[in-house]
């Protein structure tokens, strides 16, 4: 390595490594604190497992809504100041606040990742993944999930939702921060026949619309009284269930357990991830996975199947010959550190996508790619922390991304939107604390690799611009490791290059799947766990597809209407009937009789 990148090295490591000290300190101060000073009561109407957008979003509309009592229980830390720094969020991924899930080795993809498992960040903070994300907001295509709800509700009723969220729980903006890619690869799509996204998301490029705050990260969490509502760092181990309804949840608090237990309801929203493995700890789940861990079965459901996410692949495939404003050593020019702490401006508010397109590889108007265009690829940090975070392989490291120190490396992501493989989410015991098995089983069907080469060869098509060709942007000219038998660009090429250099896009869905019947579904179209009173699931796992793009909109949209056809409703309709001169009285037997 050149001696002037190895000064480039050390210095983005000590800054890295110092970050980390900071990220710990944090975290087992609050442990600390959460050992003496947590405290949480027996009973509440309703109990949120998972503060990320779902639960929160649930939460929001209680507090602001209703009179009901309830707590979110979390199992990660709350943020702080540095870690809203947008720039940052990469430093959160394989951190404390960070679940640290990865794969299971996968047959045909994540073959440059060390023992062939890909990384799937998820957030372990108040927040959840909305706080390690990429901000962007899409509300993707309406008409997908119309047709999750079976025709129970039409288009307008989604959009209303859409606006609640939008318009009461996030702050929305434009991107007030772009390198000179944004305008070229802008150019570039004009110059290919395609226009400004409009509202029904399907065909066009578009800047980010990114949920932030004076250039802060800003998500629906932010909004809640953390003190009064959430019961951070608490590991829920299983649902308690009782002839057939849940009444709680036993969760652990550091070294100790509790019982907390629900009057109305528990509303799970851990994740696709975490909300299946919560479910089958608590006998929820296929008899098989149950059985092989001595789990008496109490609904045999098809928990943890049909995972799906979006697969992607590109890191520092596009090269160009001069340096971008966005770059990691651009991070520590003091002047963008004032100007993002005084102004609220500046390249420490990049969110990393700065420019999203939607395209069909087949020529017609449905998209079936997603392009993130993002101005810096994992080489520009000069293997300090994103290639450990994404678990490049050494050999991988040495020969391919090492070799482009000496060009600006950027990255447009194409990434399949609806694919068809389908993987799944099971425990192999009953430590609540061990992770789940995650297999998503990327590419094994053929068709996603063949949308995905699609993909890539539409990326070829933008880079072949007078935009781009002016910018003086290429393909990566190199052979990727393992890929040098095949003539390069071939699709022989790109078909190794993407099983090797396989990417999640970090949106899981699908493992506790919405539906009309307990045989290939988990939840009901009102969200309720079939067969268990008073257990509902909102998140990204009841999600039957993939939205077409990024998920968070998407999910904060299926909460509110969970809160309206669930909350909402039944408030409204027990109004005369809930008699106030007896709760007392009632809460009292509730506890004897729990």
């Amino acid at each position: 390595m050149r001696p002037d990148f190895l000064m480039q090295l050390f210095i983005l490591n000590l800054g890295v490594q110092s970050f980390v000290l900071f990220i710990y300190l944090s975290y087992y101060f609050q442990i600390l604190l959460t050992k003496y000073f947590n405290k949480v009561e027996n009973v509440y109407d309703y109990i949120i497992v998972g503060s990320g957008t779902a639960g929160s979003v649930i939460a929001h509309r209680l507090a602001a809504e209703t009179n009901f009592t309830f707590i979110v229980i979390e199992a990660g830390g709350k943020s702080n100041s540095l870690f809203e720094i947008p720039v940052l969020t990469p430093m959160l991924h394989n951190s404390v606040y960070d679940w640290q899930y990865e794969t299971v080795p996968q047959e045909n993809a994540c073959l440059a990742m060390n023992n062939k498992k890909c990384k799937l960040p998820q957030g372990k903070i108040v927040g959840g993944s909305s706080k390690i994300n990429n901000m962007v907001h899409v509300r993707g295509n309406i008409s997908h999930y119309a047709a999750w709800f079976h025709g129970k509700y039409d288009e307008n009723y989604l959009i209303d939702h859409f606006e609640t969220v939008e318009r009461d729980m996030l702050h929305l903006n434009e991107i007030n921060f772009e390198s000179e890619l944004v305008e070229a690869m802008s150019e570039a799509a004009e110059q290919l026949g395609y226009s400004r996204l409009n509202s029904d998301f399907k065909i066009g490029y578009s800047k980010s619309k990114l949920s932030q705050k004076n250039g802060k990260r800003w998500t629906i969490s932010d909004s809640l009284d953390l003190s009064k509502y959430v019961l951070s760092n608490a590991l829920v181990e299983k649902v308690v269930i009782r002839n057939g309804v849940a009444k709680g949840v036993s969760i652990q608090i550091v070294d100790k357990k509790h019982n907390v237990f629900a009057k109305k309801g528990v509303i799970l929203s851990a994740g696709t991830f975490n909300t299946p493995k919560i479910l089958q700890l608590s006998g929820i789940g296929p008899a098989n996975v149950l059985k092989s861990v001595n789990i008496p079965i109490v609904k045999n459901l098809p928990v943890g199947y049909n995972l799906q996410d979006h697969v992607t692949t590109g890191f520092d495939l596009i090269l160009i010959n001069k340096t971008l404003s966005v770059n990691p050593m651009s991070m520590l020019d003091f002047r963008n550190v004032y100007e993002y702490f005084v102004n609220g401006k500046g390249p420490l508010t990049t969110a990393g996508c700065e420019l999203i397109t939607f395209l069909s590889t087949k020529g017609d108007k449905v998209p079936d790619i997603q392009f993130m265009v993002m101005p810096v690829g994992i080489s520009s940090d000069r293997g300090s922390h994103l290639r450990l975070a994404l678990g490049i392989s050494d050999t991988v490291w040495e020969n391919y991304f090492e070799n482009v120190f000496d060009k600006h490396a950027a990255t447009i992501l194409p990434i399949v939107l609806h694919p068809k493989s389908r993987g799944e989410v099971y425990i192999v015991n009953t430590d609540p604390k061990s992770p789940p098995l995650i297999d998503p089983k990327y590419l094994n069907c053929n068709e996603d690799v063949k949308t995905l080469i699609n993909g890539l060869k539409l990326v070829e098509k933008f880079l072949n611009t007078p935009a781009m060709k002016e910018m003086g942007a290429y393909i990566n000219p190199q052979h990727f490791p393992n890929c040098e038998s095949h003539t390069i660009f071939s699709d022989a090429y790109w078909d190794c290059y993407v099983r090797h250099l396989t990417l999640s896009s970090y949106h899981p869905v699908g493992t506790c799947s919405m539906g009309l019947t307990s045989s290939n579904s988990v939840v009901d179209t009102n969200f309720r766990v079939f067969s268990v009173a008073n257990l509902y699931v909102v998140d990204a796992s009841v999600l039957p597809t993939l939205p077409s793009g990024n998920i968070n909109a998407a999910v904060a949209m299926m909460a509110s209407v969970f809160f309206d056809e669930n909350v909402k409703s039944v408030k409204i309709t027990n109004t005369n009937m809930y008699c106030y001169k007896y709760q007392l009285i009632a809460d009292l037997f509730y506890k004897i009789c729990r």
